[in-house]
């Protein structure tokens, strides 16, 4: 018995081995690297991707650092099937709950006739029978309203405030939780692929860039509802105090763009 199990022992890698090794598992991360950072350069893609190269720097390990590759055979196909069955239900949990709290992009007819509603008896139109829309008198009180409104929305952000803000979403772990279509791919947060558009209606009262500055300086504040993903305690104060005004202010101009 001991001679047997000395002769499954007796192959181990050589130093120059463990070298080339460690070698390819440095350039296996620097590939996980680069996908990422400093943004997501494949999109959607990106997790699954990450997943695969992960299982094989792990497989790499076990195989030749931790000796299975020179222990019995039927141990190494054990690890093979356990590996290979966990990495298909984590990737068909993936794809199922992608599906599920995927955001839909807005019908083409839908965004190109969409019009903002004014509250009170006056201040909309009314749609005939026939598909025809009627106008009906504005109030010069809600008109006067509509233009301050209009006026007081400030000037567009400037690129550089957007750019500083999709670094610091994208370096500051934002990515990791939260999903921006083309940017980040987070699977725990409230999609923000349109947040620019929606911030407006999730709390009644307050404009879009102050709910967004809310929600980054103070998210426990306001849980809106009937946004999939969105649980109170998911995220902290704790998480952003360390961010500056200028970040701050960079990161709800990013997130204004997201339309």
């Amino acid at each position: 018995m001991s001679s047997q199990s000395h002769g499954e022992h007796s192959s181990h890698p050589t130093l120059k081995q463990y070298v080339i090794i460690a070698i390819i598992l440095f350039a296996i991360t620097i590939v996980e690297f680069f996908i990422i950072w400093p943004y997501n350069r494949i999109g959607a893609a990106a997790t699954p991707v990450l997943i695969i190269l992960s299982c094989i720097k792990f497989a790499i390990v076990i195989f030749y650092y931790m000796h299975l590759k020179f222990d019995r055979r039927l141990l190494t196909w054990i690890f093979l099937a356990g590996l290979a069955l966990g990495l298909v239900v984590s990737l068909a949990l993936m794809t199922l709950f992608s599906s599920v709290y995927a955001t839909p992009a807005p019908r083409p007819y839908a965004a190109a006739n969409a019009v903002p509603y004014v509250h009170g008896e006056e201040g909309h139109e009314v749609a005939s029978e026939s598909g025809h829309q009627e106008p009906v008198h504005v109030s010069e009180k809600a008109t006067h309203t509509e233009v301050e409104s209009t006026s007081s929305g400030g000037e567009p952000a400037s690129s550089g405030a957007v750019d500083l803000g999709m670094e610091v979403f994208t370096s500051g772990g934002c990515g990791a939780c939260h999903t921006i279509e083309d940017v980040a791919v987070g699977m725990v947060g409230p999609d923000l692929t349109y947040i620019g558009s929606e911030a407006a209606s999730r709390k009644p009262g307050m404009s879009a860039e102050d709910y967004i500055r809310e929600s980054i300086k103070n998210p426990e504040a306001f849980i809106a509802e009937g946004v999939e993903r969105a649980m109170p305690g998911l995220m902290t104060s704790a998480l952003t105090s360390n961010l500056t005004d200028e970040q701050v202010d960079g990161l709800v101009a990013f997130l204004l763009e997201q339309k």
